[in-house]
């Protein structure tokens, strides 16, 4: 029964995965083809030698009328038999390789188009290393399992079965003799191959680790040399490297350990045939042309059985590998779109935060009842202490996250009625933690608006203070940049992401501090940017550079997750304590 639910727990497995292998059914049906062909040569191999022998060369042969014919013939006969089976195994072979690097890549978009769309929760609740090892080094497992192995094992079923149908009519009681392993085999396999599956399961997860230690590691090189800390890293990156090496010897003991077996078992069957058949030869119930053919099906049959326990192997594998992939595409987006959904509106005239709450899976409230409301036409600036909610609430406002309380309203509609890829493309949205990816300045630019012109790039790229120093660049816009935008100081990474933001020409613009690394002519030309674009959108400003603070119209002042007060800068310094203080204690500084 438990090898009865490992086989169903696979082709549960298996089943998510056929999707990817239908656009690839005449390739499949060519590749079974061909297949049958070569089965159906294999069958033949061992017929030339018999002629030969039986007609030839055994006692009796050489009195046939033309013997050499007959070796000629059988010669010849093998050289067709063997040449055609290569050929068409060749042709075999390569459209095999093509369906499985076709799978791979298709579902490896799949994962990836999905990851996509998962919400911000499901990513901080995942390393991305593992995610990465998921994607890189789970799926060809899988595919080795879909296509190679299943072709391989119908392949070599269909030849055991014709093999064993030809055995039974040479000698039905040295076939016998051999079917008798098979049972054993079989349990020999099934019993190992859940232990791979359960080792390989484990080995994947620390492979995760290591891959999420790493790409932290390599991230944050720069800290853990001005810290001195590299010794300790090394360390911790030995450790983990230590665990995925047993953890990868153990399933590979495993492995051995099965082919070991499985090869013992069989050259015992093998040694019984030899010696029963060798004993008939002798009594004359089989010719000796019949006992060659019949140890060649044998070995025909032996070699599909130690590949068994190979893809058997693989198979638990890449069920392993199945299982770590299908709880990503299980996982449903959190932020999703409602059936039918309307478009936001083109030209939004105010975003409301109406008694919104809000906490991140593991802390205390980001927000709590916050209520604000930004309209067209003025700079408004969100002001507050580290850690007041106001990363929280541009994210909310870019629907990156729903509340758990209240409702974020445009145009006095909540947002999940409005169609999430239209209200997105409403919003602009540039926070500090910004990404720069390894490409040039132009392609991390045209990721907002791949449509954009080289004016309106250079515009963008002015508007957001960059113009100077991309100028100074050996490339310019051309510029390739190191993963993350290595290569770049932190202000001139934060003008690029202020450019790419401004290129969208989104209607709702929500800037988390378009001032740091500005000098104070390049922060003024900022600093008029988006007054001049506040007439006509919705412009929320996060900032932290108090000495620009009487320049918004309209401030929301946050403490704890909740709003204190709001209102220009000079009023609130005269009437909010609380403002009054975080201003003059931070003075020369950044909140």
């Amino acid at each position: 029964m438990k090898g009865t639910g490992e086989i169903a727990h696979t082709l549960h497995v298996a089943r998510e995965f056929r999707e990817d292998l239908v656009p690839h059914r005449s390739r499949l049906a060519l590749v079974g083809g061909l297949s049958l062909l070569v089965t159906l040569l294999d069958l033949l191999k061992p017929w030339p030698l018999r002629w030969i022998v039986d007609g030839a060369l055994a006692p009796g042969g050489a009195a046939s009328a033309h013997p050499t014919r007959t070796i000629v013939l059988g010669a010849l006969a093998a050289v067709a038999i063997v040449s055609l089976r290569a050929g068409l195994g060749y042709v075999r072979e390569i459209e095999l390789a093509q369906v499985g690097h076709r799978f791979t890549r298709a579902l490896r978009h799949r994962i990836f188009a999905h990851l996509s769309k998962l919400s911000p929760r499901f990513h901080a609740r995942h390393k991305s290393g593992d995610l990465l090892v998921r994607l890189t080094g789970d799926v060809p497992m899988v595919s080795t399992m879909m296509v190679d192995s299943a072709i391989e094992l119908a392949t070599r079923g269909v030849l055991v079965l014709g093999t064993v149908a030809v055995m039974f009519a040479v000698d039905p009681l040295l076939t016998t003799a051999i079917l008798a392993t098979l049972p054993v085999v079989l349990l020999v396999v099934r019993w190992i191959s859940g232990k791979i599956r359960i080792a390989v399961r484990k080995q994947r997860r620390k492979a995760g680790d290591l891959a999420d230690y790493l790409h932290e590691a390599i991230a944050a090189s720069e800290t853990i040399q001005s810290l001195g800390s590299s010794d300790h890293v090394v360390r911790r990156f030995a450790r983990n490297n230590r665990r995925t090496e047993r953890a990868g010897l153990k399933a590979k003991r495993l492995t051995v350990r099965m082919g070991a077996t499985v090869e013992s078992l069989l050259g015992v069957a093998m040694a019984g045939v030899l010696l029963l058949g060798s004993l008939r030869v002798q009594s004359g119930d089989l010719q000796l042309g019949e006992l060659l053919v019949f140890l060649s099906y044998v070995r025909s049959v032996l070699k599909p059985l130690r590949s068994f326990s190979k893809h058997a192997d693989r198979i638990a594998k890449g069920t392993a590998c199945g299982e770590r992939i299908q709880t990503i595409l299980h996982e449903q987006p959190e932020i999703a779109s409602e059936p039918g959904a309307p478009p936001a509106p083109a030209h939004p005239r105010a975003l409301e935060f109406r008694h919104v709450s809000f906490a991140y899976e593991r802390g205390s409230r980001a927000l709590v009842r916050f209520d604000a409301t930004f309209r067209r036409g003025e700079l408004a600036a969100l002001v507050g202490r580290s850690g007041a909610g106001k990363s929280t609430a541009v994210a909310l406002a870019a629907r990156l996250f729903d509340p758990d309380e209240g409702r974020v309203l445009l145009d006095g509609e909540p947002l999940p009625s409005f169609d999430l890829d239209s209200l997105r493309s409403r919003v602009g949205l540039c926070l500090q933690r910004t990404v720069l990816f390894g490409e040039s300045i132009r392609e991390n630019l045209l990721l907002a608006r791949p449509d954009a012109s080289e004016a309106e790039l250079h515009a963008s790229l002015a508007e957001a203070g960059a113009s100077e120093f991309i100028a100074e660049l050996t490339d310019g816009i051309d510029t390739e940049l190191g993963s993350l935008g290595a290569g770049l100081s932190g202000g001139q990474v934060a003008r690029i992401a202020l450019a790419r933001t401004l290129l969208r020409g989104a209607p709702i613009l929500l800037v988390d501090e378009p001032f740091a690394g500005l000098d104070r002519e390049a922060a003024g030309h900022v600093a008029d940017t988006l007054r001049r674009l506040a007439r006509e959108r919705i412009v929320v400003v996060i900032a932290h550079d108090l000495e620009r603070l009487d320049e918004y119209d309209r401030i929301v002042f946050l403490d704890a997750g909740r709003k204190v007060a709001e209102g220009r800068h000079e009023h609130l310094l005269d009437v909010e304590p609380l403002y009054r203080r975080v201003v003059r204690t931070t003075a020369g500084a950044s909140l």
